[in-house]
């Protein structure tokens, strides 16, 4: 299945997405493992608003950096 990004990119397929989001992120807030096992639903909203609080600011500080601000 394609995705939005760059040509050729693919995402799971038999994994939902919300859970693939907090498992490929590179802030690593859970392990499949932890999903199962520790964490509830309220949990996966929580680390899904990290992660898109996170990626905002990474473009924020980004688009900064590259006009000079």
């Amino acid at each position: 299945m394609m995705n939005d990004g760059p040509s050729g990119l693919i995402e799971c397929v038999n994994v939902p997405k919300t859970i693939s989001a907090i498992l490929e992120h590179k802030l690593k807030l859970a392990t499949k493992h932890e999903l199962d096992t520790i964490y509830g639903t309220e949990d996966l909203w929580d680390f899904l608003e990290l992660i898109t609080v996170h990626n905002y600011n990474q473009r924020v500080i980004s688009k900064a950096q590259s006009s000079g601000i």
